[in-house]
């Protein structure tokens, strides 16, 4: 018997429910694979933690889980959110935003809804070598003007 995408992602809820860690996306592909981003309220998820969750979908899915291919991971820098937590876990923090003009729009994330984002954007200076400066007003950016968001990289 293979395991459905709805059986995976109530197996996961079941196994977070309660913690700081939160499904990204879980899905069952054709071919028998499984993949599951998970990521963690106030930290990074770790090795740990997605050992554990691994050993929690073997405990429930048992032999099941034998014609499947496990891919357990973290969702990774530089791609778009997908759920609101993890929109809750970069408030305050720097974000870029692709907007479904093309064009490109950095700030920091000061609220979001249903409807948007609020976000302080990063205004370039004309000095070479200073660091942009953050506008002192909010910008409304509602979804459907954005394609999407992630979490700025900072590599310095």
């Amino acid at each position: 018997m293979m395991i459905t995408t709805d059986q995976l992602q109530q197996a996961l809820q079941q196994q977070l429910d309660g913690t700081p860690r939160f499904v990204v996306s879980a899905d069952v592909r054709p071919g028998g694979k499984a993949v599951v981003e998970v990521d963690h309220d106030d930290a990074p998820i770790t090795l740990a933690d997605l050992t554990a969750i691994n050993k929690g979908l073997q405990e429930a899915f048992g032999e099941a889980l034998d014609d499947v291919e496990m891919q357990v991971g973290s969702p990774g820098l530089g791609k778009p959110f997908k759920v609101e937590r993890q929109y809750r876990k970069r408030l305050g923090k720097k974000v870029d935003v692709s907007m479904a003009d093309g064009t490109e729009v950095q700030g920091v994330l000061q609220a979001f809804d249903n409807d948007g984002i609020s976000l302080r954007i990063l205004q370039p200076t004309k000095v070479k070598g200073r660091q942009p400066k953050l506008s002192d007003e909010t910008t409304v950016i509602p979804f459907t003007g954005i394609k999407a968001v992630q979490a700025t990289i900072n590599l310095n």
